[in-house]
């Protein structure tokens, strides 16, 4: 139970993450890279007002993202490395995808007191905010891939279809645990380019076809030994799921794999935390979509021929699920 003091406390995060965005959005920390300015000299980059532009910068320094030594600010450590644009570990996709974050989540109370009727924002079907949220993606996975991977490689994977695979780590790093492997990532073509790009200097890129579609309208092909079908069910309301669940049973070669990886909520739908919330975030961003509870994936898959299923657990709410075709 949340007492009156944490509930303030949590609600006046809002201000430091709010600091913290617009710190991202005026482009703090690529603008500094290495070097060390006053705030006067970086509000002429980032044209800002000087005044503001001090008072952000300390909220910056005294949250721990910058450096002030008397009247210059830099960047730490991580924030050049993740947050400037010229450092070779910046994160561009999470940049982007946090940089909306706050106008996105403003939408929230109208959602709930209006239903999702209201109007989405057009740039998911911008190419360039696919390929941007793409590399979100891959770098969100660092760390879930390989446990993933892990769990996936316990039998052998075979010719390994990657539905709306996105930048293929996941199916990257199942390659390099299974040497044998192949793989064909069936995504949007925007999403297809940064796999490319993701895989393209990994030894294992022979092993890499790729197919740009939609996965309800483009062939899947069939014989495939195992199909990884990660982060796509809370997309979707459970009809969708269901549509494509027979899809992939027909792809599946006798006694092949589906993969699905997803969170997943107890029956209260209270539980775990990170589920319940991504619950809301799918309120938010998807037309139908949802956390599905482990009974109603479980009924969903055996309504559509699989059997022997069983789950797993990987980090955080998210689960490994596996079921396999009579």
């Amino acid at each position: 139970m949340l007492t009156y003091d944490q509930i303030i406390e949590k609600i006046d995060r809002l201000e430091e993450a709010h600091v913290l965005l617009a710190g991202i959005e005026l482009k703090v920390f690529t603008h500094l890279g290495k070097k060390s300015l006053n705030a006067r000299e970086l509000a002429r980059k980032c044209k800002s007002h000087p005044e503001g532009t001090e008072v952000l910068l300390n909220g910056l320094a005294a949250l721990g993202a910058l450096r002030r030594v008397k009247d210059k600010f830099a960047n730490t450590r991580e924030t050049f490395k993740h947050f400037c644009a010229s450092s070779p570990d910046y994160k561009k996709g999470m940049v982007h995808l946090r940089g909306g974050n706050r106008g996105e989540w403003e939408r929230l109370l109208d959602v709930v007191k209006q239903g999702r009727g209201l109007p989405s924002s057009p740039q998911e079907d911008d190419p360039e905010w696919r390929r941007l949220f793409s590399h979100a993606m891959h770098e969100r996975s660092e760390g879930l891939a390989e446990k993933i991977a892990r769990r996936a490689a316990l039998k052998p994977v075979g010719r390994l279809l990657d539905l709306g695979g996105g930048p293929g780590s996941y199916s990257a790093a199942i390659l390099k645990k299974d040497k044998k492997a192949n793989a064909v990532l069936l995504d949007r073509s925007s999403a297809v380019a940064v796999a490319k790009e993701v895989t393209g200097k990994m030894k294992l890129r022979s092993r890499f076809e790729f197919i740009e579609g939609d996965l309800f309208e483009t062939p899947f092909g069939n014989n495939y030994q195992t199909v990884l079908y990660s982060n796509i069910l809370h997309i979707y309301n459970a009809a969708q799921n269901q549509t494509l669940f027979k899809k992939i049973h027909e792809s599946l070669a006798p006694g092949g794999r589906l993969i699905v990886v997803d969170f997943l909520l107890k029956e209260s739908r209270t539980e775990p935390l990170p589920a319940a919330m991504f619950a809301v975030t799918m309120l938010l961003y998807t037309d139908t979509g949802k956390v599905y509870t482990w009974r109603e994936t479980s009924e969903l898959l055996k309504k559509t021929g699989f059997i022997k299923i069983q789950k797993s657990p990987v980090v955080d709410g998210a689960w490994v699920i596996e079921a396999i075709k009579k």
